[in-house]
Order: C-alpha cells, then structure tokens, then sequence
C-alpha cells in the first residue's frame, strides 16, 4: 500500500537539505517537532512553493508552471496532474483537521497526508473513501501567519499515534508566494469536494489535472486571502477522468461550478465583507471552480461546465 506520509517525507527530506538555497527556515519546537517556514518570516519562492504543494498532495502528482494571460497582464498558473486524487487529494491535501477547539482566534486547520494518519478524530472526508496511511512520520501544512505551538505538534502527533519528534510541519501565511501557489494548486481538490455535496460518486474518479492563475501579492491577510480564493473561483479549470454513467455526469457537472452559487460574480473579499467576515455565512456551493471538464472513461464522452471571469479577477487581482 502507498504511505502518502512516506512520499511527502521524500519531499521534506529535500527541503531540509536545501532549506537555504530554498528560502526556507528550519526550526524545533520544545517537544522536538519540525517547523519549516515556508513564508513566515523566510521569503520561500517558486521551487519551495512547488515542494510544498507537493508535500500537500503526499508527494503523488506532477507540479508544473505556465502563463496565464489576463488582458495586457500575463500572470503565472500552476498545472497539477493527479493520478491517484483519492489518496492525493481527498486523503491528503484538503485542509480538514481543525487542531484548535472550536471558536479559538486564528485556529489551526491542517492539510497533508498527517490527516490520514489520525486514528483519534479523522475528519469527515475519510467517510467518503477506503484509504489510511500508516507511518512513522507525519507531515502536515497549515496555512497560518500565527507561530506554531508545541501544542499544536502533541495534537498531530497524539492523533496519528506517533513521537513528536516525527512531526513536520510546513507553514505560509496568506501573504506569501509559496501560500499563493499551493492555493492555486488546490483547483482539483476545490472540484473533487463538490462531487458528493452533489449526490455524485467521488470514488469513481480515476485522474485528474488541473490549473489555476497564481494571485498576485499583497502583504494584507485578508486582502491576500480574498485574491488566493478568487484565483479559484473565477480562474480555475479542472479536468476529472471518471468511470460513471452518462446521465450522472451531465447532471452533476452543471452543478458544480462557483457560477451557480447566488454569491457568484463580485471578488471573494467582498463577499467575506458583507458576510461580516463569517465564512459560514458565505453559500459552500462558492467554493467550486471557475470550469469543469468530466470525460467518461466508459464511453469517450465529454461534459463542460462554467468559465474563467476574467472581469472578476481584473477587478480582485488590479483594481478594475
């Protein structure tokens, strides 16, 4: 059986080694927990953002970069190609372990393969499909501009059943490069979710590839976190490779894309204002992608939904 912890630790293992040459600060907690700031305080950069994202995926996809025209604008994308998007993505790279009690201030919420590890509260996507890891080490990715606490590590670790010293932990905050990428780099995860939301098999995709116009960079949280959302939103595609019956496919790829939601059509960050900054306040079926592509792979055909906003991403990425 694939350890997606054991793939994404091949990846830390080169971050370390190159931590420098990476951009990357390497530090220990009290309780003997690794801390790698990816954007924190260390400026990370394009490769520490490619191996962060991958570290998300347990180490099982292929990350790559390409241009992303917006009108006279050409901005970055990141493409993701997934082969294993159960393990990959629903497994590993949602962020799914909430590591603070409910309603505490800037909460942790963890991404990674650590997820599939954790034996004492596994969030609710591993009902939707028959995976577990087992490992010695974990590795979790928490997007936050908070420090990490020696806490923080003894929950990861007392829930996948391991010593701290065996916990990695890879951090950027909404500002950041590396944080701007991996966000981006969640277009087939933001699909994937949709799938059951919708009454649709999630189990019955095979592959998946993807990409997503990286934001540009702005040193507000909230601002940052409003342009990281809208890369998604109005500027993401993904192309899911699936084994069903025609008429489930035509039913659901209408479905699930951000342009059916009634928030649909302004910059995330103004419908985080108006919801008074709640996000349980803002409809779940916004976070969809901009575009769907669905090819069956039991009779060739194909279903398209949605489309990229590029008003929308003018207005969130330029100011007009």
């Amino acid at each position: 059986m694939i350890s997606i912890n054991r793939e994404a630790m091949k990846v830390v293992r080169r971050i370390l080694e190159d931590a420098e040459a990476l951009g990357v600060l390497v530090s220990h907690l009290s309780n003997g927990a690794t801390v790698i700031d990816m954007g924190q305080r260390a400026p990370g950069g394009w490769l520490a953002a490619k191996y962060y994202t991958l570290v998300t995926l347990g180490g099982l996809a292929e990350v790559s970069y390409e241009p992303f025209p917006i009108g006279e604008f050409v901005l970055p994308a990141v493409r993701v190609m997934v082969d294993r998007p159960m393990e990959a993505c629903v497994a590993s790279q949602i962020a799914g372990w909430q590591l603070d009690p409910p309603g505490t201030p800037h909460a942790a919420i963890a991404a990674g393969p650590a997820r599939a590890l954790n034996h004492v509260a596994p969030d609710h996507y591993f009902e939707l499909i028959d995976y577990r890891d087992q490992h010695d080490e974990a590795v979790v990715a928490i997007q936050t501009a908070e420090p990490i606490t020696p806490r923080v590590a003894e929950t990861i670790a007392h829930g996948c059943g391991i010593k701290t010293e065996n916990v990695y932990i890879l951090v950027a905050p909404n500002s950041s490069l590396v944080c701007a990428v991996q966000v981006a780099a969640r277009i087939i995860e933001q699909t994937l979710h949709r799938l059951p939301e919708e009454g649709f098999d999630l189990t019955t995709v095979r592959y998946a590839q993807g990409y997503s116009v990286i934001a540009p960079l702005i040193q507000d949280e909230v601002a940052a976190m409003g342009r990281i959302n809208d890369s998604l939103l109005y500027g993401g595609a993904a192309t899911l490779y699936v084994e069903a019956e025609d008429d489930a496919i035509a039913d659901v790829v209408k479905r699930i894309t951000s342009s059916v939601s009634r928030a649909y059509g302004r910059p995330f960050l103004e419908i985080f204002e108006d919801a008074g900054r709640d996000f349980y306040q803002i409809p779940l079926d916004l976070h969809s992608p901009a575009v769907v592509h669905i090819n069956n792979l039991r009779t060739g055909r194909s279903f398209s939904a949605g489309a990229i906003n590029y008003d929308v991403l003018r207005r969130s990425f330029f100011g007009a």
